[in-house]
């Protein structure tokens, strides 16, 4: 391969990589038996991916999950899930 069409094959991949936008995971504000507080900002994750993370948090104490409300904190979002 020459090293010009290499070239051009980093730039490519790098091109697309850039495209894609990173996702990261909510994280835990707090947690008890009763429930769980998550937090993320909306450019890099999005509220299904944290319903499923307050879901297997409470799926793992055996019980199901239920959101209880939302806040907006300029690019933040935090999300309070009853377990029950």
């Amino acid at each position: 391969m020459s090293r010009v069409r290499c070239a051009l094959l980093l730039a490519a991949a790098a091109m697309v990589t850039s495209a894609i936008p990173a996702i990261a995971q909510p994280w835990t504000l707090s947690a008890s038996r009763s429930g769980i507080t998550l937090r993320w900002y909306a450019d890099t994750s999005d509220e299904a991916q944290a319903h499923g993370v307050a879901g297997a948090y409470c799926g793992a104490i055996g019980r199901a999950v239920q959101l209880a409300a939302i806040e907006r904190d300029g690019s933040a979002v935090i999300a309070h899930y009853r377990c029950r």
